[in-house]
């Protein structure tokens, strides 16, 4: 009798398999027979349910995007005003789990844009709905112009994601927070730069 597999569960450990690949030698090494063997199994470990390197990238991204959304509702989401856009700008500059690796996919991946892989548009449909969080929060928090501060946020945080992997000793999640943090404050004080100025 065939042993029964739970789908879900296997492509979770698939997916922490691809982000293990990736935190100790770079998404590069993301491979079907690298994440196998970090698996301690044969390729078909993985070709049973993924059957491209794109399909390995997908889903480390999917995974990662669920851990992000139970973040939100624990960390985030029962805040209101500015309370809620500091919290927010707070998860979104820190460093959690397989986050350094995640941020190393991303960044491979928007180098390979050209080919508008799967991996590609799932990372663009991320980019959006972060950068409409941001909007959203800034209203909430009352910013007087808030489509300029989620602009301003996101770019900074964008920044970030590409310093903390570039260097992540020099831009620490503390080092970030601090000037984010000051940001997001000014923006809510009303103290922030105007898109005329700017």
């Amino acid at each position: 009798m065939p042993i029964e597999i739970d789908i879900t569960e296997r492509l979770e450990q698939i997916a922490e398999a691809t982000l293990r690949v990736a935190e100790r030698e770079g998404p590069a090494a993301i491979t079907i027979r690298a994440v196998a063997a970090e698996l301690g199994g044969s390729t078909a470990v993985v070709t049973n349910y993924l059957k491209t390197r794109s399909d390995l990238l997908v889903n480390a991204i999917r995974y990662a995007q669920r851990g992000w959304l139970a973040d939100l509702d624990d960390h985030v989401n029962p805040h209101e005003g500015a309370q809620h856009l500091r919290a927010y700008m707070a998860w979104s500059s820190g460093t959690v789990g397989h986050d350094r690796a995640v941020r190393q996919i991303w960044l491979d991946v928007a180098a390979k844009a050209e080919s508008r892989s799967a991996a590609f548009e799932l990372l663009r449909q991320d980019a959006t709905e972060h950068h409409q969080l941001l909007r959203a929060a800034a209203a909430k928090a009352g910013v007087s112009d808030a489509d300029f501060a989620a602009d301003v946020l996101y770019l900074l945080l964008r920044g970030f994601y590409f310093a903390s992997t570039e260097d992540p000793e020099l831009w620490t999640d503390e080092r970030v927070g601090a000037a984010i943090s000051q940001l997001t404050d000014l923006f809510i004080a009303g103290l922030g730069p105007s898109p005329a100025s700017a």
